[in-house]
Formats: structure tokens, C-alpha cells, sequence
């Protein structure tokens, strides 16, 4: 039954990532690059490049990826599933109900790499947080001296 519990937890701080996480997005999305970003890029690793670069460390890190980091460093710090059991329910459910409220952020056309920064920032940060929440020492396992 806990794991049950911890199931369910797990799949509602995903939908609430989604959530929160496209709130956030409209404010990070509205930051614009400065003038000097895409002639840098564009004349070192193409215009293209810059945009994702923009994409994942301006707009999708801030407005997803710390907020499913934080999100997912509570969740399998306080349940009783593995830590890549709940980033997997997080991450799913997250993209799920992305799809299901969206359906068209997520989709298979366009620019394939930007189209995906999404994703990819997601699974960066849930993984990461999830790994480190899990390996952090726990406040029982010290012993009152």
C-alpha cells in the first residue's frame, strides 16, 4: 500500500511540474537573446546551434528544469520507491500531461533538436536530482552523540 501511495505522488509532482512548469515557461520564453548571441554562433557553430543553446539554458532550464529538479529531489527523498522508479513516473507523467493539455509542444516535425529541448532538459534535471536526493545522507541515519 505505501508503494501505492508513493505511485500516486510521484505521478501527481509530474502533472505538476507540467503545470507550473508552463506558467514559468511564458515568462522565460519572453527573455530576449542579446544582439551579439546568434552573430557569435553563427559564425562559429551556425545560427541553429544558438537557438537550441538559447532554448535549453534560457527558456527551458529556468521555466522547467529547476522546478522539476526541486520537485523530483523531494519526491524520492520522502517516498519509498527506488529513485529511478519515481523520476520515471515524474518524467512520464510530466510529458503526459504535457501532450494531453498541449499537444502542440510536444510533437515530431519541424526542428527535430529544438522541438525537443523540452524533453531532454526534463530528463537532465529529474535524473540528476533524483540520483543526488537519493544518495544524500538521511538526517536518521546520524547519530546523536
Amino acid at each position: 500500500m505505501k508503494q501505492m501511495g508513493s505511485t500516486t505522488v510521484s505521478v501527481a509532482a509530474g502533472i505538476l511540474i507540467a503545470v507550473a512548469g508552463s506558467w514559468l515557461l511564458g515568462y522565460t520564453a519572453a527573455i530576449p537573446a542579446p544582439n551579439g548571441w546568434f552573430q557569435w554562433f553563427s559564425s562559429t557553430l551556425g545560427s541553429y546551434a544558438g537557438l537550441v543553446t538559447w532554448e535549453m539554458l534560457v527558456v527551458q532550464f529556468p521555466g522547467v528544469g529547476l522546478l522539476a529538479a526541486l520537485v523530483a529531489f523531494l519526491v524520492v527523498r520522502y517516498t519509498s520507491l527506488p529513485w529511478w522508479q519515481s523520476c520515471l513516473l515524474i518524467i512520464g507523467a510530466e510529458l503526459g500531461a504535457a501532450f494531453l493539455l498541449w499537444p502542440q509542444t510536444i510533437n515530431l516535425s519541424g526542428l527535430l533538436l529544438l522541438q525537443h529541448a523540452h524533453e531532454v532538459v526534463l530528463i537532465i534535471c529529474v535524473s540528476i536530482a533524483g540520483y543526488i536526493s537519493a544518495h544524500w545522507p538521511s538526517q536518521n541515519s546520524h547519530q546523536e552523540s
